[in-house]
């Protein structure tokens, strides 16, 4: 019986190429990772402001008082903290800045020392944008009936665009309050995402 040795393995070339295509195997994943969790925190920012204007009308309601959510000032330091001050007209305003949840007993959609504040939310994370349309913008007020008002008292309805900053053509998520207070969200696509 004649027992012979036989050299299985790989060239230099072969294993190289094998090491080049596992390379780009993994740079793919990444990315693909990468976008799959951005889409996760767009969602999870989306449905937190959703379940704070859901909570906010309920609010209003219970009391039979003004409850309105007002966008976060911008802080300079850009720490996690809580938000203590609303953004004022001629600032720059966007609600993944945060955002406060309060009684509002003047009805002039900015938290004012000695009104009950309801909710704090500090900053949304950095590649997410969430901004409003010129109607909800700011703040987003609801009345003792339960239905969203601007400050004259006139019905308040818009949007807040959920979106990864800098994005184009790449879906997102829509906050819709209508005229009657009730909000919801829709799954869209965003052409250019600010």
């Amino acid at each position: 019986m004649k027992f012979t040795l036989k050299a299985n393995g790989y060239s230099l070339i072969e294993m190289l190429f094998m090491l080049f295509i596992l390379g780009v195997l993994c740079g793919t994943v990444a990315l693909s990772f990468q976008g799959l969790q951005n889409r996760v925190r767009i969602q999870a920012a989306s449905e937190t402001l959703l379940s704070d204007i859901l909570s906010a009308r309920a609010e209003a309601l219970r009391r039979e008082r003004r409850v309105t959510l007002c966008v976060a000032a911008l802080d300079s330091s850009l720490q996690a903290k809580l938000p203590t001050a609303c953004a004022s007209n001629g600032s720059s305003v966007a609600w993944h800045q945060g955002w406060l949840v309060f009684e509002d007993t003047n009805s002039n959609g900015v938290w004012n020392e000695g009104e009950p504040l309801l909710q704090q939310r500090s900053r949304i994370n950095s590649p997410i944008s969430a901004t409003g349309n010129s109607t909800v913008s700011r703040y987003v007020s609801f009345g003792a009936s339960g239905r969203s008002l601007s400050l004259n008292g006139a019905f308040q309805a818009g949007t807040i665009t959920f979106c990864e900053r800098g994005a184009r053509a790449k879906d997102g998520w829509l906050l819709v309050v209508n005229a009657v207070g009730r909000a919801r969200l829709d799954k869209g696509q965003i052409a250019i995402c600010p």
